[in-house]
């Protein structure tokens, strides 16, 4: 069944007066797709289609790619407000729209929002959410400690920062878990530390255990190399010094250099740790 807001692999089929027709793959569905010059007509090419619209039986589409797909969340630029609502650049030829009941605080032209991509139930029209958590669930059993996750950042906190997980769980970052920076709308991977009561999920931006070590292992040498092969911290060394040149822990970082040492990938004194020559590999 095609549903509106997903994209679909098809064919190009024939053309109208409305530009040409694709058919969706496995599917005995057409869609209509207006001419353009950025993808002109060429039977039986293999396209991307992304449906935007139905009209009474016809199904609308563009071969763009939109910023988001349907109950997706991204941060999109506002281009306009008026007295119903606003406007915003998802990508696509025409503006995703978002009523004033689903916005949130005071925006202004050029900010960029939350949006999660939903289906009026009244409409039937495709529009932006700025109430992105109304399309998040509990988090469950599927999850497990140490999972890999994708997350995107969502605002502030006193004690770190709200994330999106997955797209459909709300998450937290703790402040005293960043070991680099975090901004507003940044995509990354994280780790599952425990899924709480209320089912919001705890994470890690290291891998818990010894996957910890093998990442703060790879930064310890990219700072060695970049340092042009000896970097002045080591056993001895501060733990805010360690802090502030590779956003890792003290006992993280003794933990890589000790792992290291015994690869014999670097040598190493109670304040620094270097590359080894020739003679002493």
């Amino acid at each position: 069944m095609i549903e509106l807001g997903k994209q679909y692999s098809a064919e190009m089929l024939r053309t109208n007066p409305d530009g040409f027709v694709v058919k969706i793959a496995d599917e005995d569905t057409e869609v209509q797709i207006k001419s353009s010059f950025e993808f002109p007509f060429e039977k039986g090419r293999l396209v991307t289609v992304f449906i935007y619209l139905q009209e009474k039986d016809q199904f609308l589409g563009t071969l763009r790619s939109p910023q988001i797909l349907l109950d997706e969340v991204d941060f999109l630029q506002v281009v306009s407000l008026n007295n119903i609502g606003m406007f915003l650049d998802w990508g696509l030829e025409k503006d995703l729209f978002c009523p004033y009941a689903l916005i949130v605080g005071t925006v202004n032209e050029g900010m960029f929002v939350p949006i999660r991509l939903i289906l009026d139930n009244v409409s039937k029209r495709l529009m932006g959410n700025m109430k992105w958590k109304n399309g998040t669930t509990p988090a469950g059993d599927e999850f497990f400690r140490s999972q890999e996750v994708e997350i995107q950042v969502m605002e502030p906190v006193s004690i770190g920062y709200t994330v999106l997980v997955n797209q459909h769980y709300q998450g937290l970052v703790y402040e005293n878990q960043i070991f680099k920076p975090l901004r507003t709308g940044q995509k990354t991977v994280a780790y599952v530390n425990k899924v709480r009561e209320d089912g919001r999920i705890d994470l890690l931006l290291q891998r818990p255990g010894y996957g910890e070590v093998l990442d703060a292992e790879d930064i310890v040498m990219e700072a060695i190399t970049e340092a042009g092969g000896k970097l002045k911290l080591g056993d001895k060394s501060p733990a805010e010094d360690i802090y502030d040149q590779l956003k890792m822990s003290k006992k993280v970082f003794k933990k890589a250099i000790g792992s290291l040492l015994k690869s014999r990938r670097i040598e190493m004194n109670e304040t620094a740790v270097w590359l080894p020559t020739p003679d002493e590999e």
